[in-house]
């Protein structure tokens, strides 16, 4: 696999750009990470309380898992990319608030949502099949039907709702089997919530040799659990994403 700095394009920056690009850095096997920080995600930062059903923070005793995704946001590593919200999806100071506060450089950041919505056909027909080219390790809900997914996974780590908080645990299991079974030039796939960026975080920062992607809810249908999106249907009528302020 090859290394270095390899943040996004810039100068061409679009929906569909941004994630051609993390095609193309699949199929040549790169090493990168991409941690996506949605709305959920964002009002925990903000201290504020929220309950999805899948995860859940309570201000008044859940400061340390904050504290962990916060450091998450705020972890700068050449191969670390970092999705925000959109000004289309969110609101222009949202969208602002995020990228300030992550301290990130413009190249390291992307679309929290970049698989999704109107760029989910292309994560369906072109990102998919590249998995098929990796050892793949999944973290995902326990009650996931793997079965039915597109690709052989080498490895399932079923993490519970809530899983930042009753499945920290797994950092260090997932830590240990890289380091006991010599794992590298593998694809590890999060599909946990904010779990899945405490996860991006921790594990690129303990180990170079890996990719790490937080893929979110891409794969409920295949999974037949989770929250319904309406993009796993309509993707073709939605308009691309935008950046910066509208």
């Amino acid at each position: 696999m090859k290394q270095g700095h390899i943040g996004f394009n810039i100068e061409k920056r679009s929906f569909k750009n941004d994630i051609y690009q993390m095609l193309e850095k699949l199929q040549n096997h790169q090493i990168f990470s991409f941690s996506k920080f949605a709305d959920g995600e964002w009002l925990v930062i903000e201290n504020k309380n929220i309950n999805n059903s899948e995860f859940w923070f309570d201000n008044d005793k859940d400061s340390d898992y904050r504290k962990r995704l916060i450091d998450a946001f705020q972890y700068k590593n050449d191969r670390y990319h970092v999705g925000v919200s959109c000004p289309c999806c969110q609101n222009n100071e949202i969208h602002k608030a995020m990228k300030d506060f992550s301290g990130q450089k413009e190249e390291m950041l992307t679309w929290a949502n970049i698989w999704v919505n109107s760029n989910y056909g292309i994560f369906l027909n072109e990102i998919l099949p590249t998995f098929t080219k990796y050892e793949v390790y999944l973290i995902a809900n326990e009650n996931s039907k793997i079965e039915n997914l597109p690709f052989q996974i080498k490895r399932f780590y079923p993490i519970s709702n809530n899983a930042w908080v009753h499945n920290q645990y797994l950092i260090e299991t997932i830590k240990k089997d890289i380091d006991e079974y010599s794992i590298k030039n593998a694809l590890f796939l999060f599909c946990c919530g904010p779990f899945g960026n405490i996860l991006c975080h921790e594990l690129t920062d303990y180990n170079d040799k890996n990719t790490f992607l937080d893929i979110g809810s891409t794969l409920n249908p295949f999974f037949e659990t989770g929250f319904y999106r309406g993009y796993y249907r309509d993707y073709v009528a939605m308009q691309d994403c935008l950046w910066g302020k509208i």
